[in-house]
This record gives C-alpha cells, structure tokens and sequence, in this order.
C-alpha cells in the first residue's frame, strides 16, 4: 500500500469505498495485492471529473500499481449498435472518444504519473499471443457450454436495456445487437483474463460485477480460463 498520498485530505472530491469483493476476502488480503487495473467505460458518466479523480487518487493510495485501462477500441461495438457504422467507422469513432477522453484528464493523468498510475488503451492489450488464445478458449466455452453462454447473453440484455433506458438509438436489429454486446463482452472478459495472467488480478470497477463473472467467481466453471479463476473484482462505491 502506498503512503505517498493522503487521500483522506482531498476533503472536496466524492468519497470512495469498497462495496463487494469477489471472491470474499479481507482487506488485508485484497491490498496485499500490489497491483490493481481500472477498466474506463467512456460512456458512463462516473469515469469524467471529480469521481474520476477521486477513483485515481484511492487506487494510488492502496495499491503500488494501477493500470489505466481506456476502453476506446472496445466501444466500438457500441457504435455499430447505436449508429449502425461499419467496422472501419466504428473503430475510428470508438478511438477519437479515446482520444478526447485522454485530452480532457491529460492534466489529471500528468499529476499522478509518479503516483503509480499508467495508462494505456484497449489496442495494447489485444495483440498478443495470450490474449489471442484465452479469446479462442472463450469462443469455444460459449459454443459448447450452455450455462456460461445463457449468463452471458443475460449480461447482454441487460447492456441493451441500458442503452435503451439511456434513450439511445438502436440501428440494428435486436437479435443483432445481442449478438454484438455477446462479442463485445467475450472480448473483455479475454482482456481481464489475459491482464490477471500479466500481473493484474485486482478489478476495481464502480459498478456491480457481470453474472457470468459472479460465477466464474464462485468456482461454476472448470474449464475457464487460469486468469479468470485467479480474478479478483474490487466494487467501489462514489459518494
């Protein structure tokens, strides 16, 4: 755990603390961990301003390390959804929203380079022979495995209905976009997977964990991959 920095100080900025810890352990047993990763999903509010300082801050102040995770490539899945592009102008409106988030927290970022943090975006962590093999391992369990294809489709009804309610526009049809969500969460997953076998096993996340992860938690699937198996997911609660 780092001492560098008084979090408890930043007496302005929205507090943080841990709501769950997948697998249940204590907190001397999750901080003694050194390493942690912060996955940013662009399009969810809390990653912008004060939370995200606030985040930054706790995470330098628990952990010697944490990996900054901008998941600009991964969005572009939503854009097709949500703007039926094709895959070319999907990808290139997925990493201009990378772009521009990383502009807007240069300064934040800047700050906090010597504090542990390190940033990196989704295309670093996908070509490379581990991934490449864990996304294949993961493709085939959702093939072959109808209870670990069944959570996640249910994760992707929920990613749907979370756009809808958000009153965004859905410019492929249903099934479609399930499909896409289906493939956009395989691709994460592998990505989680791969940064645990690297080093990184520690998720912190401010948000409730994805079912078929609950499970692969609890032990529900055997023939996952080893990355998964040794994942632990950090909830955090803002404010």
């Amino acid at each position: 755990m780092r001492s560098d920095l008084d979090f408890n100080k930043q007496t302005s900025l929205p507090g943080v603390s841990i709501a769950k810890i997948l697998p249940q352990m204590s907190a001397d047993e999750l901080f003694a961990h050194r390493n942690c990763y912060l996955g940013i999903s662009l399009e969810n509010p809390v990653f912008y301003g004060e939370a995200l300082r606030s985040m930054m801050l706790w995470a330098a102040s628990h952990f010697e390390s944490c990996l900054v995770v901008v998941g600009d490539d991964l969005c572009r899945y939503n854009q097709i959804i949500t703007h039926g592009y094709d895959n070319a102008g999907a990808l290139q409106g997925a990493h201009a929203k990378g772009d521009d988030f990383l502009s807007q927290n240069a300064s934040l970022f800047e700050e906090l380079k010597d504090s542990g943090i390190r940033v990196t975006r989704w295309n670093d962590h996908i070509h490379n022979n581990l991934y490449h093999e864990t996304r294949s391992t993961l493709h085939n369990i959702f093939a072959s495995n109808e209870a670990f294809k069944s959570l996640v489709e249910t994760d992707a009804n929920s990613f749907v209905k979370r756009m809808l309610k958000r009153n965004e526009s859905i410019a492929v049809e249903h099934d479609e976009a399930i499909r896409l969500c289906c493939e956009y969460l395989l691709e994460e997953i592998a990505v989680f997977s791969t940064l645990s076998e690297q080093g990184w096993p520690v998720e912190i996340y401010p948000g409730s964990e994805l079912h078929v992860l609950v499970e692969v938690s609890k032990g529900s699937f055997s023939c996952i991959p080893q990355g998964l198996k040794d994942r632990v997911n950090v909830e955090l609660k803002i404010g």
